[in-house]
């Protein structure tokens, strides 16, 4: 048997890191050459879906709605076609795979991702299903760390495969004169943010930027600051810029398409997200920032709290600040902008690397 199911989140048609690398790994076993088909289970839809690798069947549940994706689980127990590994893509899902596990007497197997695993969740049964796993994957050290101390998991290791970056920077150069002309960049030392604009989860680094842009603009005459993404914290921060009088500075450009982003990508100089959050402060492969340097750009982030989540060869790739200290945020923006563009080596962190890995995880279990 080669047909893995995976219960996720969301995925296809989602944003964020956790949709993302849910992507990357249904792509990574669906290419595994003894797969013969990849089922999806999905619990939610937001946005318009990405075309999806040609084993893969996509369920969709596209009404969003919990009790119908429950009934949709459910109905799989009545199936005659054999399951050989469940795939649990959040630790919120755990009740249903492990259901479809004691179905088809198969494997479960988990993945983490951050501050979700750090602790008991609020669903009680989910925690107790916990010690069912059979294998558990994560992208960060930190999080299989404090995950292990909680849960009474039977197992006692982890596989490690951290998110990757599976982009091409743009080489258009007609729709990068266009964007240069439509906003008036032409010459201009761009600092980007991206990430959505929550009030609940708004500690990402663009108070920070706004705060000493005004200072930063004495150093670097051309400096500008474009910040992708949308929220209902949206409006606070452009009031604020507006307040501190650097409105004239700052572009917000609200959520564009993949490909608009990566002509924006190709534009600028550094990609800054020095969050003050706790999972910013820990995790340096975040899917923005190898975005961002797999376009050229330096990235600007927070110091690490735990250093076994960045690998020795990529330290070099990251330059760390404190959060709260303005000043070091100011004095290496100055730095960064006055250096020449990256030219870093990122093979390690590419989708060929992660496929490796995945499929170096599928041999070791011997499940497949």
């Amino acid at each position: 048997m080669r047909n893995p199911f995976f219960v996720v989140t969301d995925g296809y048609g989602g944003r964020g890191g956790i949709a993302q690398y849910n992507r990357h790994l249904i792509k990574a076993v669906s290419e595994i050459k003894n797969i013969q088909s990849v089922t999806v289970m999905q619990r939610k839809i937001f946005y318009n879906l990405e075309s999806q690798p040609k084993k893969v069947r996509l369920i969709k549940n596209v009404e969003n709605s919990k009790i119908k994706f429950i009934f949709r689980i459910l109905s799989y127990l009545f199936k005659k076609k054999n399951y050989d590994a469940i795939f649990c893509c959040h630790i919120h899902l755990l009740p249903f795979a492990w259901i479809l596990g004691k179905k088809f007497n198969c494997p479960i197997i988990l993945t983490i991702f951050g501050e979700e695993a750090w602790n008991p969740t609020k669903h009680k049964i989910a925690n107790f299903l916990s010690r069912e796993i059979s294998y558990l994957i994560t992208i960060r050290h930190y999080t299989a760390k404090k995950f292990l101390n909680w849960s009474k998991t039977k197992i006692n290791n982890f596989y490690y495969i951290p998110n990757c970056v599976d982009y091409k920077i743009s080489k258009n150069n007609i729709s990068n004169l266009k964007l240069i002309k439509k906003f008036k960049l032409k010459n201009k030392k761009i600092i980007i943010s991206c990430g959505r604009m929550d009030i609940e989860d708004k500690n990402k680094g663009m108070d920070e930027i706004i705060e000493i842009l005004n200072d930063l603009s004495k150093k670097i005459n051309n400096v500008f600051y474009i910040i992708i993404g949308d929220g209902d914290d949206k409006r606070r921060l452009e009031l604020k810029a507006k307040k501190l009088k650097v409105d004239h500075l700052i572009l917000f450009l609200g959520n564009i398409s993949e490909k608009k982003k990566k002509h924006i990508y190709s534009l600028g100089h550094v990609m800054a997200m020095p969050g003050s959050r706790r999972s910013f402060d820990r995790y340096p492969y975040r899917f923005v920032n190898l975005e961002g340097l797999a376009s050229g750009m330096h990235v600007l982030c927070s110091k690490l709290n735990y250093k076994s989540d960045l690998m020795d060869k990529d330290i070099n790739m990251f330059t760390q600040v404190n959060p709260n200290n303005k000043k070091e945020i100011l004095n290496k923006l100055i730095y960064l902008l006055k250096s020449k563009k990256n030219n870093y080596n990122l093979s390690n962190l590419n989708f060929s690397n992660f496929k490796k890995k995945v499929e170096n995880f599928i041999i070791d279990t011997n499940k497949f």
